[in-house]
C-alpha cells in the first residue's frame, strides 16, 4: 500500500475472526474503498479486560509495526472488542488525518468514533452512530453468483432441493451441548420424513468436535456433511439452497443467511443468561418475519429485507467527504 489514493483507502481491522471479517469487508466494499484486511494482536493484560480499565499504550500490541505508517488510509474500519482498543490509539495518534468507524457496540469511549454501526439490540442512541437491524455484512448477488460458478462441478445435485444447515457452538451466551443437539437432530429427521430435502451441513470454528462427529454419524449416509478444510462452498450454497437453518448463536451468520432472500428457519437454542441480547436479535427477526423458527416441516417464503449495509456506506460517504 505505498502507492495508494489515501481518500479513498481503508484498513479493515479485526480479530480475523469470519464474522467480524465479513463485517468491515462489507462496509469496505459497499464505500467503493480499497482496503486492507489486518489483524489485531493484544498483549496481556489488555487481551482480556474490557476496553477503559487500563491505559491505551503502544504496548498493548504485539503486531503494532503492521499499523505504523506515516500515510495511513483516511479510513480505519473496525469490529469487535479487541480492535477497539486499535482503533482508539490510532484515532489519538493521527487525530483529524483519519476517519474511525466501529462496527458493534464498542461499550467504551463512545465519542471518540468518528461513526458507530450497531444493530438495533445493543441499544445504542448517539450523534454518531448508526442503528441497523440486521449485521453489516459483505453478502451480494454478484458475489453468490461467483461462488455459485466456482462450485458447480462439486456439489452434486438430484431432483431434491438442498437445505444448507450452518450450525454454530457453545458461547457465552448460548448452551450447545448434547442435550441441544439431540433437539436438533430430531427435528431435521421430523423434516426429512415430512419432506424430500437435501441437507447440507456447514460448521463454524467455535463447533466443537463432538458436534461435528455426531452429525457425521446421522447424516453423513443420506445427506452431505461438509469436511474439506481446504475449500469452503458457504458462499456458493447460499445459492445453491432453497432453505437455510441457522442455529441462533450468531448474528452475523444469520445475517447473511437472510441477506441471501432465502427461506431462513432459525433453531432457538437454550440461553445460558436471563438478558441475552442475542435472544431480542432473534426475537426481532421472527417478529419481522425475517425468518422463522425451525418446527418439523420447511416451507418457502419471502421476505422484503432491503439492503442496510448499502444504505449505511451511502450516508458515511457524503458524511466524511
Amino acid at each position: 500500500m505505498d502507492s495508494f489514493n489515501r481518500e479513498n483507502s481503508a484498513w479493515c481491522i479485526t480479530d480475523g475472526s469470519a464474522g467480524m471479517v465479513s463485517q468491515v469487508k462489507g462496509l469496505a466494499l459497499a464505500m467503493k474503498l480499497d482496503y486492507t484486511l489486518k489483524e489485531v494482536k493484544l498483549n496481556f493484560p489488555w487481551n482480556i479486560l474490557p476496553v477503559g480499565i487500563v491505559p491505551i499504550l503502544s504496548s498493548a500490541f504485539s503486531n503494532l509495526f503492521d499499523f505504523k505508517k506515516t500515510n495511513p488510509p483516511k479510513f480505519i474500519i473496525t469490529c469487535g472488542r479487541k480492535s477497539v482498543y486499535l482503533s482508539l490509539f490510532l484515532k489519538r495518534k493521527y487525530k483529524n488525518k483519519v476517519v474511525t468507524i466501529h462496527i458493534q457496540n464498542p461499550k467504551s469511549k463512545f465519542d471518540e468514533f468518528d461513526a458507530i454501526i450497531s444493530p438495533k439490540h445493543d441499544k445504542i442512541d448517539l450523534p454518531n452512530s448508526y442503528t441497523t437491524n440486521l449485521a453489516i455484512n459483505h453478502i451480494s448477488e454478484n458475489l453468490i453468483k461467483s461462488e455459485m460458478e466456482k462450485f458447480s462441478d462439486v456439489i452434486s445435485f438430484d431432483d431434491r432441493p438442498i437445505c444448507l444447515v450452518l450450525l454454530g457452538g457453545q458461547s457465552n451466551n448460548y448452551k450447545f451441548d448434547e442435550v441441544e443437539l439431540e433437539r436438533l437432530i430430531e427435528r431435521i429427521k421430523n423434516i426429512k420424513k415430512n419432506q424430500e430435502i437435501r441437507f447440507f451441513f456447514l460448521f463454524s470454528r467455535r463447533t466443537e468436535k463432538k458436534i461435528i462427529d455426531k452429525i457425521n454419524t446421522e447424516f453423513n449416509k443420506s445427506d452431505i456433511v461438509w469436511s474439506d478444510t481446504k475449500s469452503n462452498p458457504y458462499l456458493a450454497l447460499l445459492g445453491f439452497s432453497k432453505y437455510i437453518i441457522c442455529t441462533s448463536d450468531s448474528v452475523s451468520m444469520i445475517s447473511e443467511a437472510i441477506v441471501s432472500m432465502k427461506s431462513v428457519y432459525v433453531f432457538r437454542l437454550s440461553s445460558v443468561k436471563s438478558k441475552n441480547r442475542i435472544e431480542d436479535f432473534n426475537d426481532f427477526i421472527s417478529s419481522a418475519g425475517l425468518v422463522r423458527k425451525l418446527e418439523n416441516k420447511l416451507n418457502e417464503f419471502k421476505h422484503d429485507y432491503i439492503n442496510e449495509t448499502a444504505i449505511i456506506a451511502s450516508k458515511l460517504r457524503n458524511k466524511f467527504k
